[in-house]
C-alpha cells in the first residue's frame, strides 16, 4: 500500500508545526534532522478518508477506540466515523466526516487521565480541521474541542515531559487584508496546553521556533521589492497598482505579516510593531496594527484562558527517563491489517540520571498508524526483507528520531517512519518516552 499522492491537493500544504532537532550522546541515536520544521512536503497520512481505512484497539480502562467507515442503513458509506465503546455501552464520537484521524490514544493531554484526540475534517477539501479530545477512563465524555487550525499535533517538542497541542490561526488571518489562506505561506502558530484541564496559550515557551521561522521569512525578503512596498498604501488593492507589481507586492506583505505575527504571537508584540514600524508603509501602520490585534481575538487564543507568560524553559536540568523495550516483528502495510500484539518486554538495571533509564514498562507501544514509501526502482528496501528499526517514542506516542540498525539506510523508509503513530509505552500506568526497537518488513 502507498500514500496516494493525488490527496495532497486537499490538504494542508503548510507544515509549521515542530519536529525533533535535537541528538543525545547518551542514547546513541542518530536524529532524523529537517531543514525547518516548515518544509515538510510529505502529506501526512490519517487513519480513514472517504471511508478508506479502519483502525480499532482496546486499551487498558477497557474503552475500545474505532474509527472507519462510517454506517449508512447498516453498510459502510464513503466517509468516515469514530466510536468509543465500553462494556455494553457505546458513544459516536464523530458520526460521519470525510476524513477521521488519530492524533494521540492513550496519552495525557493535561487532564490527568488518558485520552484520545481526533483531527476531523468534514469536506473532503476542507482545509480547516477540528479537534476532539475524548477521556477514555470509565464512561468517556468530551473533554474539549478546538477548532480554528489547519492541522493539529500534540507533543512533548523540547522533550521535557510538557505536552503541547501545537497549530495555527489559520481560520482567523484567512481573510485578512483579502488575503486567503492560500496567500499565506506560514499561518501564525498557536502552542496551546491543558493545565489543570484549562487550555492556555504556552508560545512564548517556544520563542525559539518562532526565530526560525522568522529568519526563513526574512530571507524570503527581496530588498527591492520591500523598500516598493514601503512607498505603496499598504492596502494593495486590486487595481491599485499594474498587474505584475501587485503580485510581487502582495507576497512582500505577506512575509512582512508573518515576520509580525511571530513575534505577536511568541508574546514579543513591541517587536511584532517595531518589525512594522521599519517595513510597513507609515501611512497606514495604525490601521494594520489594529487590524493584526482584532484579527487574533477573534481567533484560537479567544478560546483559552489566558496566555502563559513563561519564555523558552528548554530542556529541564534533570533529563527525564526514556524508558528501554523491546519489540516484536511488524508490517508496512495495509491500515486494515494494523494490530501489533507487543511481546513481554526485556528486565534491565536502571541508568544513571543522565543516561536512558533502562527499565522494563509496563506496556508496549504499538502503532495504529504506519505507511510505507512508494515502490520504486530507488527503494533500498527489498521485498519480503526483514530490517531492524530503533525508536525514540516520546509520551504522546510520536516518533522523535529513527535510524537503522544492523541494515543499510533505506532513505525512503526513514522519511516514511516520521509520520507513524504510535500508542505510547506504560509504567505504572502513566504514559512515558521509550527507546523501541521493532522489525519491520515491505509490504507491496
Amino acid at each position: 500500500m502507498t500514500p496516494q499522492d493525488s490527496r495532497s491537493a486537499r490538504r494542508p500544504h503548510k507544515r509549521n508545526l515542530p519536529w525533533p532537532k535535537f541528538t543525545r550522546a547518551s542514547l546513541t541515536i542518530t536524529c532524523l534532522i529537517l531543514s525547518s520544521v516548515l518544509g515538510r512536503a510529505a502529506t501526512p497520512q490519517v487513519v480513514c478518508e472517504n471511508g478508506n481505512g479502519k483502525y480499532e484497539t482496546q486499551i487498558d480502562t477497557g474503552v475500545t477506540v474505532r474509527v472507519g467507515p462510517a454506517l449508512h442503513n447498516g453498510f459502510a458509506a464513503r466517509t468516515c466515523g469514530a466510536t468509543l465503546l465500553w462494556g455494553h455501552d457505546q458513544l459516536t464520537a464523530v458520526p460521519s466526516a470525510a476524513q477521521v484521524d488519530i492524533d494521540v490514544l492513550g496519552a495525557d493531554l493535561g487532564f490527568g487521565m488518558p485520552v484520545v484526540a481526533f483531527q476531523v475534517r468534514e469536506a473532503d477539501d476542507a482545509w480547516q480541521a477540528t479537534y476532539l479530545i475524548y477521556s477514555l477512563s470509565k464512561n468517556p465524555r468530551l473533554l474539549a474541542t478546538i477548532t480554528g487550525g489547519d492541522l493539529y499535533r500534540a507533543s512533548d517538542a523540547d522533550f521535557n515531559k510538557r505536552v503541547a497541542i501545537w497549530t495555527t490561526d489559520a481560520a482567523a488571518v484567512n481573510g485578512f487584508d483579502d488575503l486567503t489562506y492560500t496567500d499565506i505561506d506560514a499561518t501564525p502558530t498557536v502552542v496551546l496546553r491543558f493545565e489543570s484541564g484549562r487550555l492556555t496559550d504556552v508560545s512564548a515557551e517556544y520563542q525559539p521556533h518562532y526565530d526560525r521561522q522568522i529568519a526563513q521569512a526574512r530571507a524570503q525578503l527581496d530588498p527591492q521589492a520591500l523598500s516598493d512596498f514601503k512607498k505603496s498604501d499598504g492596502k494593495l488593492a486590486l487595481g491599485s497598482v499594474p498587474g505584475a507589481d501587485l503580485v510581487r507586492l502582495r507576497k512582500t506583505k505577506v512575509k512582512v505579516l508573518e515576520i509580525a505575527w511571530d513575534y505577536l504571537y511568541s508574546g514579543r508584540q513591541q517587536q511584532a510593531w517595531d518589525e512594522l514600524d521599519s517595513a510597513w508603509p507609515a501611512s497606514d501602520l495604525v490601521r494594520v496594527e489594529a487590524a493584526i490585534l482584532a484579527t487574533r481575538a477573534k481567533g484560537i487564543d479567544a478560546k483559552a484562558a489566558g496566555a502563559s507568560t513563561k519564555t523558552s524553559p528548554g530542556f529541564l536540568k534533570k533529563r527525564p527517563y526514556v524508558y528501554e523495550t523491546v519489540g516484536q516483528s511488524a508490517s508496512i502495510g495495509n491500515k486494515d491489517e494494523l494490530m501489533f500484539p507487543g511481546m513481554p518486554p526485556v528486565d534491565r538495571n536502571p541508568g544513571e540520571d543522565d543516561k536512558p533509564a533502562q527499565i522494563t514498562v509496563t506496556t508496549l507501544p504499538h502503532y495504529f498508524l504506519m505507511w510505507g514509501p512508494p515502490p520504486s526502482g530507488n527503494n533500498q528496501t527489498a521485498a519480503n526483507a526483514e530490517l531492524h528499526m530503533i525508536f525514540i517514542l516520546d509520551e504522546t506516542g510520536k516518533v522523535w528520531s529513527a535510524k537503522m540498525n544492523g541494515s543499510p539506510d533505506d532513505p525512503a523508509l526513514l522519511e516514511a517512519a516520521k509520520d507513524w503513530k504510535f500508542v505510547p509505552a506504560f509504567r505504572n500506568g502513566k504514559p512515558v518516552a521509550c527507546i523501541y526497537r521493532m522489525n519491520v518488513s515491505p509490504f507491496l
